[in-house]
């Protein structure tokens, strides 16, 4: 069989000896069809563009000839074959147009096979790293064998009155039956992370044991530690996170652990996370990571009080960065540090570093850090003027919503307002589709938390709080995409029935139609575990509780061992936070 990059033949081609008629071809200019014989002078011509279409030809596998740019019968039958495998008209011609194309392909089949070398390659360095670690060395034994699930088992009582044990374990049994190793393996670290919160350890690595792709295995070591310190177990995170051998998962694993740890308000945890990460910085070789990674434990250090500390990184930091050769890397690490000034709330010093910032992408998170800073601190004024700097405009829009939220918690409702008007001007100068959703979601949402943080107090509030509503729902109906839309009139509901308004009903009878309509099983009971868990971040379990039990009731009639693998993992998660939000649980709670 010969393969190409578009279409298998069952036949080699076959080369003639013959050498037929050929033309010069100037621009944009055709060569004549086999029923158009040029003299026998114009035969024996050369043309450039033929020969770079059999270059193209013979690099696809469809020409075998000579590239002489005579346009011969075998380099009209390769023209003819390709041009049936792409849907083109079969006219053995070749213009202009028809070597693009040809050439396209070529870099495309070039593309394909240099992410496939990457690929083998990365796969044999991750292998080599995990037999290289005496902790890691079981998890790649060759003798695996691939498990069946169990056919006996009646999943029904689990899916009456779930637990996270119960889910777990059909989420494992489903993922046996998953035929692929890619999705099997897909699966399979969503379980393990499932399992590692709800103090499920050992069955974490057991099941990280199973998945196939050491690339993934080494993931699934750095999603254990996250999971573990997310579950309030630093020492059981801080062991898993050190097996690691890999410098730049470790480095982001332990970065994850302290960010959750100060989250937490465990600050000594979190700088002794911090100290870890940076003992092995140097190990790392690409001086860009290591400056993002540094920043970021700048970060955490001032979070959790350590301010000497994260002075000192950002220094180091800077100097790293202002001494990188390229001009594009110096901009990407100066953004490094302008970022994590706005994120500590030293927004002068962060804008006075981005002006070293020459690219418009690296600036846009700076100002998006600095502006919400300068809300947060009061300065409504310096925030929307940082954000009007913000050339793109999706990004300005859902800024301004956030803007519009710090305005309205330190109690200006009506400068929240006028900023949200100012979100929904510039929601209709956004082009992508999506994009163009997302913010409308946003600040859709962020009207009703402006207007009903609380239950309402009185008439005049309620009334506010249902203008409010009605016109985000009113501006949901411009979302397109059918799950973000759920989503939105979902948590719109959830916001209505703790303010006291009774429009709920109507608005749930919305989402519902809109879920309806969301493409598959699989993505609306994801959506249901993420507004569960959303819920569960604010304190308002009840309504999480709601979209736990519709994401269930969706995941019992789940046939798709792929789908029903991991909705299964995801719900067990969510489970989690609900029973304990913030903190994780352990497993023998139901």
């Amino acid at each position: 069989m010969l393969k190409t990059g578009f279409v298998t033949y069952g036949l080699p081609l076959v080369v003639s000896a013959a050498i037929a008629a050929a033309v010069p071809v100037t621009a944009r200019a055709a060569l004549p069809p086999l029923d158009e014989q040029p003299t026998a002078a114009a035969r024996i011509q050369e043309s450039p563009l033929v020969r770079r279409a059999q270059k193209a030809l013979s690099k696809l596998g469809l020409y075998l000839g000579p590239d002489d740019g005579v346009l011969d019968r075998s380099t009209e039958a390769a023209i003819r074959i390709y041009q049936r495998a792409k849907g083109l008209d079969t006219t053995g011609r070749i213009t202009l147009d028809l070597v693009g194309k040809l050439e396209y392909d070529v870099g495309v089949r070039k593309l394909m096979r240099q992410l496939e070398d990457a690929r083998s390659e990365s796969i044999k360095d991750a292998r080599s790293k995990l037999m290289s670690h005496p902790a890691t060395r079981d998890l790649m034994k060759d003798a695996r064998v691939d498990e069946a699930a169990d056919p006996t088992r009646d999943s029904a009582t689990c899916f009456d009155a779930p637990t996270t044990r119960c889910l777990l374990a059909e989420a494992l049994e489903s993922a046996k039956a998953i035929a692929k190793a890619e999705l099997r393996d897909w699966a399979l670290g969503e379980i393990l992370i499932a399992e590692a919160r709800a103090g499920l350890g050992d069955k974490a690595m057991e099941t990280a044991a199973r998945i196939k792709d050491p690339r993934l295995v080494m993931v699934a070591l750095r999603d254990i530690a996250e999971a573990q310190a997310a579950a309030g177990r630093p020492e059981d995170a801080m062991a898993a996170a050190a097996i690691i051998p890999d410098f730049e998962k470790q480095a982001d694993a332990f970065a994850a652990i302290a960010a959750i740890q100060v989250r937490r308000g465990d600050f000594d945890d979190a700088r002794n996370s911090l100290a870890r990460l940076l003992s092995d910085l140097s190990n790392i070789g690409d001086v860009l990571k290591q400056i993002a990674i540094r920043t970021r434990a700048a970060v955490l250090y001032a979070g959790a009080g350590a301010r000497d500390d994260a002075e000192t990184e950002l220094k180091i930091a800077e100097n790293a960065a202002r001494n990188l050769p390229r001009d594009s890397s110096k901009s990407a690490g100066i953004r490094h540090v302008a970022s994590a000034l706005a994120e500590m709330e030293e927004t002068a010093r962060a804008l006075e570093m981005l002006e070293s910032v020459t690219s418009p992408s690296d600036r846009i998170p700076v100002l998006m850090s600095a502006a919400e800073a300068q809300a947060r601190a009061g300065d409504a004024a310096a925030a929307l003027a940082t954000a009007s700097g913000i050339e793109n405009v999706r990004y300005r829009a859902v800024l301004l919503g956030r803007i519009a939220l710090a305005q309205a918690q330190a109690g200006r409702i009506s400068d929240a307002d006028t900023t949200l008007e100012l979100a929904f001007a510039a929601i209709e100068h956004i082009d992508r589709p999506y994009a163009r959703s997302f913010a409308v979601s946003r600040i859709a949402l962020a009207l009703t938390q402006v207007h009903g943080g609380t239950a309402a107090q009185d008439a005049a509030s309620m009334n506010s709080f249902k203008t409010a509503a009605k016109r985000a729902i009113d501006a949901a109906g411009m979302i397109e995409d059918r799950r973000l839309n759920a989503h939105t009139l979902w948590l719109i509901a959830a916001r209505q029935r703790v303010v006291g308004d009774d429009g709920w009903e109507q608005t749930e009878e919305l989402a519902q139609k809109a879920t309806d309509e969301v493409t598959g099983d699989l993505s609306r009971v994801w959506m249901f575990a993420d507004i569960a868990e959303g819920h569960a971040i604010s304190d308002e379990n009840e309504a999480g509780w709601r979209a736990f039990e519709r994401g269930i009731a969706i995941a019992r009639n789940i046939d798709n061992a792929w789908s029903r693998s991991r909705t299964l993992a995801k719900l067990a998660a969510t489970l989690i936070s609900l029973v304990d939000p913030g903190r994780g649980r352990s497993a023998d709670i139901p």
